[in-house]
């Protein structure tokens, strides 16, 4: 007896039984990218992009006039 444990058609899965452990890599097939290309869509779609705010332009600081101080 076997577990297997698969996530998607494009994850690699894993095989496990008394100790033992394989991980295999699926073959690239066009049904895996088509359902990889469709979970990335549905990712996209499912977090809201938020505007980005336009950075605002710093006002110019003011040029402070040194004056003389006169000592005696």
């Amino acid at each position: 007896m076997v577990e297997l444990k698969l996530n998607s058609a494009y994850s690699p899965m894993l095989f496990s039984v008394d100790g033992y452990q394989l991980v295999v890599m699926p073959m690239l097939t066009n049904e895996a990218q088509e359902q990889a290309k469709a979970d990335r869509e549905a990712k996209q779609a499912e977090t809201p992009t938020e505007p980005v705010a336009e950075p605002v332009a710093d006002k110019p600081k003011a040029k402070r006039s040194r004056a003389k101080v006169k000592t005696k």
